[in-house]
Formats: structure tokens, sequence, C-alpha cells
């Protein structure tokens, strides 16, 4: 054993019949006869509702059966399964869903006889129920692979969250009695974290999931932990967690139904309860509350605030709204979890092993984040242009003289007066590079796209073909617009969400953006400065948010040298570091909206493409589906922008199997492109595993080590001719509900008795496997915790034990409580290597110094760049949803995944 190993801890066990210790469940597996009335029953459920994406609901006899059994039921219909932690009688089975299936398809509650089942109830009533140990299916492949059923999955966490509940948690001096859920987890609900007037709380919420990662022959368990936040009404609450009369009963988690203000609890489930003599129900408390809120079905602007905060039922905050509560748990806490989970279960709670693999990431300073301006020239020259043109568009006088800041430092002409003229060109490197201002107030505002085109007319964009034009744009849009208003915003009765942010159709920033790229030109727009904070000592007052819109409108140019020249450094087996281009493929479903027919799906590509010679500098170019030719970067984000997202069955992504398939087939069609345009020079593809799940079967944990299937959509490139295939594909994982949660690194030493713990790394560590490839995983620490100032909140104590301020000038004091509080993040790389010779460890070092070393970004990304730069070329584009999650940052994850999907 080397003289000193590094080992990463964290909250991830394997599945071993041992962990799980005798853990059973009941189980009914239907027969094929069962699934074939089921999928009958679900065709008419559609031709009632008259929308073929209708599907039938089959929660309404699961929230039943959880209410009429111990709370923990899980039916999947289509797989033919319904699984419970107790048994359950054939005769409440057969009258369960006689009722769900008569009350579905129309029949009032009242007129369906309970002495003449359906055939379908019949069917699952007498399907035989059995009692199965859960190691028992913990099955693998021929291969070895891990290749458990999807109904354990569902279920494993029951058992292991009974026994966890069984012990106090021994934390901060405190005694905490975690509560079983009905999902497998676990809730702190007799101790929940109260803001400082007492008026706000937030719960601890534990959740256990079960992961499979290649080469390792076991399931793994990984728990995460989240602060969940109560709501003070039921206004907009579309989770609810609700208490049973006994405390040997979960507490039961219920989806509301409904759009409404007030969300409903689904009529069907109630009414089947009340025929089966269940009057008194967690379903009936969660009615009784709306009822009581909202009696005549209207809303009731007064009642929010009067309405307790704490009780038996508890809607839930599902998104990030305002809250006196901050988001997080903190790294403490989750090392004091792990501690719990192995002082419970003993040895058998045994993680993999994972250790130190890849060091030297280069940490760039504030004031190193631009390329020099003689490098921006290098790039623009290699692209085929001979001049780039800045056209600054402002409205406000503030951002005209950001802007001026932010080209005088980003062209190191500090000394000179910019202070220009509106139309008037002024050199800022030469002949090479020149910006020009233009005030356009009307172009800025907000409002219909009529008009804007002509509010622009004035504004020459182009000068020639050889001459590069980005636009630098104001906008008034702030993160605020997005943010959900805070519960007295909402007692208020004025909505969901703020209203101040315009729609789509009026939104400047869209229908600008839309305007320039039919126009040729590459557009970033900047807001207005955020509140202004105090700067360190001795350290510079930067516009940083002026600083990195200048990095963003160089990323949209595709100017990218000298970063990445400072990445990939290392030869890749065979290839030197210059033999390889690095492309990415990017892949996003779009569920549909309003008007819209179909679902959308977004498929998006970029390509590192390698110098030429020496002095020649990394090129970056781009692909789309609604422009399938790839171009330098700039034309093709411009090609893609100037286009509405495609519709149609083929966007559907989940439409059918034949549906994947046929997308998978145009990216390989894009593939094959991409030789040719490199010249058969080789490349690598980066992908999102999870977001590409249904494209390619050979990406998935389970098949590998079985061969490529002839003919069929195996991996990136297969079914393309050889020579045009991928070298090496890399699947990455982004996703902390699918990662691993770091909490430490152990330190090994031959001559200490006692391990080293560190409690903090950003380094890149393998995770052993039990046969064939390992997995990489790139472990990042937030700069919100790690930063200058950052206080490191979570870093020692727990949110029980928070402190919430003082704002005595004698004894100033930060309130803890308030704060978000962050824990360290993975990205799980595992490359599958296509020729030989390829170093499956370098290729992962390098995808994480490609995360390392972002093109518009002064931290890590949680993409490396080629994927970033696809994916961003789908958020920039107009008709991008606004509320999906943003890309650019790890720093900017909150460390919890949210309530609700």
């Amino acid at each position: 054993m080397p003289s000193r190993i590094q080992m990463l801890d964290a909250l991830a066990y394997r599945a071993t019949p041992a962990l799980l210790d005798g853990a059973c469940i009941h189980l009914r597996e239907l027969s094929p006869g069962a699934k074939s009335l089921w999928k009958m029953f679900d065709r008419d459920y559609k031709t009632r509702m008259n929308r073929e994406e209708a599907q039938a609901p089959h929660s309404v006899v699961t929230n039943a059966l959880r209410c009429l059994t111990g709370g923990y039921v899980w039916f999947d219909p289509d797989g033919g399964v319904l699984a419970t932690l107790d048994p359950i009688d054939g005769d409440t089975l057969r009258d369960a869903f006689t009722l769900m299936h008569q009350r579905v398809l129309g029949t009032p509650i009242e007129e369906i006889d309970l002495n003449t089942p359906t055939p379908l109830a019949e069917r699952i009533a007498d399907a035989r129920e059995d009692k199965r140990a859960l190691a028992e299916w913990l099955r693998r492949t021929d291969h070895g692979q891990p290749y458990p059923p999807n109904w354990l999955y569902k279920t494993i966490g029951w058992e292991l969250s009974r026994r966890l509940s069984r012990h106090l948690w021994s934390v901060d001096g405190l005694d905490i009695q975690l509560r079983c859920d009905s999902t497998g987890g676990l809730i702190a609900w007799d101790m929940p974290w109260p803001n400082k007037t007492g008026t706000a709380h937030a719960m601890a919420r534990i959740r256990l999931n079960l992961k499979t990662f290649p080469n390792i022959t076991d399931p793994v368990v990984l728990v995460s932990s989240t602060a969940s936040r109560i709501k003070r009404s039921m206004a907009y609450a579309r989770t609810v967690l609700v208490e049973q009369d006994s405390l040997q009963r979960p507490i039961v988690e219920v989806e509301m139904a409904g759009r409404s203000r007030v969300r409903r609890i689904n009529a069907m489930s109630l009414e089947t309860l009340d025929r089966l003599k269940m009057g008194t129900s967690v379903l009936h408390a969660v009615h009784e509350r709306c009822q009581h809120e909202h009696p005549d079905g209207t809303s009731d602007n007064s009642m929010g605030s009067t309405t307790p905060t704490l009780g038996r039922v508890r809607p839930m905050h599902g998104k990030n709204y305002q809250f006196s509560i901050g988001r997080g748990v903190g790294m403490h806490y989750l090392r004091e979890l792990d501690r719990h989970i192995r002082d419970v279960f003993g040895d058998t709670a045994a993680s993999p092993r994972i250790y130190l693999d890849g060091q030297g990431f280069k940490q760039r300073k504030p004031d190193d984040l631009l390329a020099a301006p003689q490098d921006i020239v290098r790039t623009v020259t290699a692209m085929g242009f001979d001049h780039l043109r800045l056209v600054c568009l402002w409205s406000t006088d503030e951002n005209r003289i950001r802007m001026l800041d932010g080209l005088r430092y980003a062209y190191q002409v500090h000394d000179r007066d910019l202070d220009l003229a509106d139309g008037a060109i002024v050199p800022l490197v030469g002949e090479s590079i020149s910006a020009v201002f233009h005030h356009v107030p009307d172009f800025l505002a907000h409002g219909p796209a009529a008009g804007r085109t002509e509010a622009l007319a004035h504004v020459e964009l182009a000068d020639g073909p050889h001459t590069l034009v980005g636009v630098w744009a104001e906008t008034d849009y702030h993160a605020g617009f997005d943010t959900e208003l805070s519960e007295d915003d909402e007692d208020q009765g004025s909505g969901e969400t703020a209203n101040t942010r315009p729609s789509h159709e009026h939104d400047a920033k869209f229908q600008g953006r839309r305007t320039l790229a039919v126009r040729g030109a590459v557009s970033q727009f900047m807001t207005h400065r955020a509140s202004k904070k105090k700067p360190r000592k001795n350290a510079p007052d930067r516009d940083f948010q002026a600083i990195h819109s200048v990095l963003d409108l160089h990323r949209g140019l595709g100017i990218i040298d000298p970063r990445i020249r400072e990445v990939i450094v290392d030869e890749l087996g065979p290839y030197k570091p210059t033999d390889l281009a690095h492309c990415g493929i990017h892949v996003r479903r779009q569920s549909k909206q309003g008007k819209d027919k179909a679902a959308k799906i977004c498929i998006t590509a970029t390509v590192l493409v390698p110098p030429a010679h020496d002095a020649a500098p990394w090129t970056l170019h781009g692909w789309s589906y609604t422009d399938p030719v790839w171009r330098p970067y700039h034309a093709a984000q411009l090609a893609f922008h100037a286009q509405d997202y495609p519709t149609g069955n083929m966007t559907a992504l989940d439409d059918s199997y034949a549906g994947n398939k046929k997308v998978a087939r145009k990216i390989d069609d894009a593939l094959a492109a991409l030789s040719t345009y490199l010249r058969d020079a080789p490349y690598t593809v980066t992908v999102d595993g999870l977001a590409t799940r249904r494209l390619w079967d050979g990406l998935h944990n389970n098949k590998q080590g079985e061969n490529e299937r002839p003919g069929q959509t195996w991996l990136p490139g297969s079914t393309i001719h050889p020579a045009e295939r991928p070298a090496a594909v890399i699947r990455v994982n982004k996703d902390m509900s699918e990662n691993l949660r770091p909490i430490s690194v152990t330190v090994l030493r031959d001559e200490d008795t006692r391990p080293e713990k560190k409690k903090t790394t950003n380094s890149l560590y393998r995770m052993e496997s039990d046969f064939g490839q390992d997995t990489w995983i790139l472990v990042t620490v937030p700069k919100q915790f790690d930063g200058a100032g950052a206080g490191r909140l979570g870093a020692d104590k727990t949110r029980w034990t928070a402190n919430h301020g003082s704002s005595d000038e004698s004894n100033l004091q930060k309130n803890e409580m308030k704060a978000n509080w962050y824990s360290m993040t993975a990205l799980e790389i595992y490359p599958i290597v296509l020729r030989p010779g390829l170093p499956p460890d370098k290729l992962s070092l390098m995808t994480a110094r490609l995360c390392h070393q972002p093109l518009a970004w002064g931290s890590r990304t949680r993409y490396p760049v080629p994927l970033h730069s696809a994916a961003q070329m789908d958020l920039d584009h107009p008709q991008y949803r606004r509320t999906a999650p943003e890309l650019a940052s790890v720093d900017l994850v909150p460390d919890e995944v949210e309530d609700e999907p």
C-alpha cells in the first residue's frame, strides 16, 4: 500500500444481504391477463378524456390503500407489480380496484355494486401475494452488473428507514427522533427548525435512494437530506405531509390534485374510502384543512396568515420561495448522519472504495478570467475574420457607464477615454477589435415583437463578410422575476409567481435575441447591477456582473483560447493532446405548454477542434437539430436561435421506443457529418447519461460488458461506418439525486494508528470497481461555502443549534438560520473506450479539467466545456423555458434536491 492514501467518504452504502438483514415486503405480480385488462382500462380512459397522453390515475387506489394499510404501498400497473410492506387481503383489493375502475370511467360512486367486481379487480385480487426477502432480488446480469427489479428501487428504503427510526440520533447535544415517511425516508417531525420569530418552520427530511454503478456488483443506497420548508397555508401546495394516528405508522406524503390556488384531494380517493367505511383517514384530514381555509372553494386572502403553521397536516414548499429559513442542511449534519447510520447498521453499512486519483487543477484568479487581447485577436483570425466589432446597445446611463468600464477592463485600455458618441466607432485593439454604442430604448423595452426590427433599423451590424459582430445589450431582467413570492406576498393573493416578469411574447431579451440572430449578430444581455456588497479589505471593487457578461459574449462568439490549450495537455495513449477533437451532445425534452400540440425536444452539439499547428488556437464549432450543419460556433448558434424549436411526433422523446431510436439515429447522422467536417480526425463524445438514458442502451449500467447489438443504437455513432465513430464516449451525470454525497476525506498513512480526516476536497476520485473499468467522481466545494467571507455555515453545527442572529451593535451576529447552507457536490464521469490505447483515467482527468476551466465562468461548471457549450446554445434560445434550472455553475446549485419535481 502507498505511504499515503486519501479515501473519499460519502453517504453511500452497498445494498448487500447483510445490510438488508432479512428485510421483506409483500409482492403481487400481475398475470399477463391482468396487465392486458389494465391496458384496455387505460385506453378507455384516454378515449373518455379525449387526450392520448392521459394515463389512468392509479394514484386513486394507491392513496386509498395507503390509508387502509400501514402506509407503505407502491403500484406499477405497467410493470404489473403491487408491493406493500404489510399484507393486504384480497377482499380489500377487490373492492378498492372495483371502486377505482368504475368511478374513473364515470359511474357514480353510489351506483357501484361491490358484489359485482370488475374483471380487472378480480384479476388483481386473485394474484398471489408472496412475502419476498429483498436480498433475494439483488440480481445481477450474466456479466456481473447489478440488475435489481424496478420495485426494489421503490421499496428498499421502507425497512431501512424503520430500523433507523428505532434509534435516537444524538447530534449537537440533542436526541433527535426520526420518523418514517411513506416513501421510505425519514423526517425530524417533532424537531422542526424555526425562524427567529417562530412564525416559519422547516424540517430535516432524509431520503434513501437505490442507485447502480457500472462494474460494482451491489446496488448502492444513496442518502440525501433537505431542509424541507413548511407552508403557512394550503395555497399552491402540491405536496402535503400528514401524521397518522399511530406513531408506529409512517408520515404519509399526499400529492394534491388540481391547479387552483388551493389544490384538492382527489375526490375519487375520498369517495373510495367512504364507500369502504373509512370516514377518518389522512386524506380526510387534508380535505378538512382545505375546506377550513376555503369552505366555498373560493380564494380567501385572509386565511393564510391565521392558519397554524404546524400540526398534523403540513403543506410543503416545493420550490425556491423567499423564506426566512435557508436551504441546505450543512456538511456537519451530513457527517453526523453518516455516523448515526454506521452506529445503527455497524459493519454492514459498507461504502464503495473511492480514492484520490487526480489533482493539479489550476486555480484562476479573479483578474485572470478574460483572455488577453492578443489571444482574442488570434482566435478571431483563426475563425476567418479580420475584425471583431462589439455593438453596445444601451437604454440607461448607468449601464452605458458599466459597459464602458467593462470594455476598459476586458481589453486592457484602462488609461483611455472611451466615452464616445453614439454611432462613433472606437478601436479597442489596433485595427482588429472595435466598439460602437447605440442608444435604443425602444428596442430594449418590453413589449410585442412588432416594431422591434424598425427600432434597430438605424444600427449597422454588419461591416463586410470579414467582420465578426457581437452585440452587448442592456436588459431590465433580474433574478427576482423568476423567484417565487414570499408567503407574505402570497397572503395578499398576488399569485404564485411575481407578475412583474413579462410574458415570453413581450420579453425584450428573448424578442431582441431573435431579432439580432436573424440579422446575423450574436448577442449577450446584461442586467442591472445587483446590490453592491462592500468589497473585502485590499480587494478591488470590480463589477463582476459586467466582466462575466463579456466572458459570455466571447463564449457566444466562439472565442475560447487560451483556456483549452492550458487544459488539454496530457497525451491520451497513442494520441497527442492536439490529435483528438472533443464533442458534446446536449439533449433536452421540454414538455408541451399552453397551446403546444406536442412536447419539444432540443438537440444541440458542439466540438472543440484542435489547432492545425502549434501557433494556431483551438476553435469551437456547433450543430443544432433545426440547422443540421456543422459550422463555427457563432454561426451555428445564430442559425439555431433564428428558428423555433421543432415540433411533431419525432420531438416527443418518450413517445415510444421507436421514437427514441429515431432521435438517436438523427444524432448519429450528425456524428457522421462531424467526421467529414473533421476530415476523419478522431474525436470523443460527451453526453449527460441521465438526459440520454432512453436513447442508447450501451450507456446503461446493466449493459456494461455486453457486446454491441448489430443495427441498434447502442452508443452514439453505433449506426454509422466504424471509421466515422467516436474514439470514446464519456458519460457524465451531474444530478445529485443520482450521485453520492461527499462528506469528508479519510487520509490513511502506514505509520499512523489512526486515520486523519479532511473536511473538504476539490479533487478527482476513482471509485474502485469489483471488476472491469472504474468510475470517476469529481468533487467540488461550492465557493458560497469555501469562498472568502462565506462563513462556512454548517461546517461545525446543525440547524438545531444555529444562531438566529442579533442586530445589537455591541454584539452583531449573523442570522445563520436564514442563510443557505452548502455542501460538496459530485459529478460522475464514466468513459467508454472504443479505440484501443485510450486510457480511461486520462479521459476522466481531461473531462474534470474541462469542468474546472470553463469558458465563461470563474469557477467550475457542471458540465465539461463541449457539453456545457452545447447546453448553453439551448439555454440562450429565445423559446427556452425560463423555469428550467440554470446551467452556469456548480456554485449556484443548492446542496439539496427540491421536494417536488
